[in-house]
């Protein structure tokens, strides 16, 4: 073997050598940097379901025919879906802030009980009681907070807490109206409209998720939430009215979406 073939074999065995070495010590190197998951921004979309409803009341008190007439409604809000958004910013080691976003609208409905005076006779009160199923509540909130993720393989958990500011708006009963007919003895209920008034308290919200990464990417999730938030309302649907009071917020579950950046 001539010192040119000789040289021609080394450099094959040489190329070789390193094209086996250099795969593994790639793999190896200590300072080689894994593909970056992505976790400094995840924006959540949940459908949510509040199943605690709302109970609350008033009572409207004035002078009729020398007496007093009473007037008096109890509310009776029932469970209610809507969505919860919220966008997510990790700031250092997994804490961040959340500012989030829900709304729920609530069928509600009214029992109304009358005590009105008769207007031919003193101490003679007449009473009556309707119901209008036909009213509503409706609550937005916002959400600003402190949250703290954590990934565990493809899942990671989260929990988050802070101000919520509340958007109230109900149907409280304003002036019914009645059907008075001669000798006045009886007294009929013809309507029980309603007035929209609207309150904006501040409260507080704490809550959780569990969510799972989907693919290589890890850019795409899917998971559920719990979230208590609450707020003291006080709303008056007339100016003869006590105030109606009531929480809201309160507790609620809810699934969706993720997506990471």
């Amino acid at each position: 073997m001539t010192r040119l073939d000789r040289g021609v074999v080394l450099a094959a065995l040489a190329t070789a050598a390193l094209a086996a070495f250099v795969p593994v010590a790639r793999a190896q190197d200590p300072a080689a940097k894994p593909a970056k998951v992505p976790d400094r921004v995840r924006l959540v979309v949940n459908a949510a379901f509040w199943p605690t409803g709302r109970t609350y009341s008033d009572t409207q008190t004035f002078t009729e025919y020398a007496e007093q007439t009473t007037i008096h409604a109890s509310y009776d809000a029932g469970s209610a879906f809507g969505p919860d958004l919220a966008a997510q910013v990790t700031l250092y080691r997994g804490l961040g802030l959340l500012v989030g976003y829900a709304q729920s609208n609530r069928d509600v409905t009214a029992k109304v009980d009358v005590s009105r005076p008769h207007p031919l006779y003193l101490n003679q009160p007449r009473t009556a009681t309707a119901e209008n199923a036909g009213y509503q509540l409706s609550e937005s909130a916002v959400y600003l907070d402190v949250a703290y993720a954590r990934p565990a393989g493809s899942l990671e958990w989260a929990v988050f807490a802070g101000v919520a500011l509340f958007q109230v708006e109900a149907d409280l009963l304003g002036k019914p109206t009645y059907t008075d007919e001669y000798p006045y003895d009886e007294l009929v209920i013809a309507s029980t409209p309603s007035n929209s008034v609207k309150d904006s308290p501040a409260g507080f919200n704490v809550g959780g998720r569990l969510d799972y990464r989907f693919g290589s990417s890890k850019r795409f999730g899917a998971g559920v939430q719990v979230l208590y938030s609450t707020a003291s309302v006080k709303l008056k649907g007339t100016p003869e009215s006590t105030q109606a009071t009531f929480d809201a917020g309160g507790f609620s579950v809810g699934a969706g979406v993720r997506v990471y950046f």
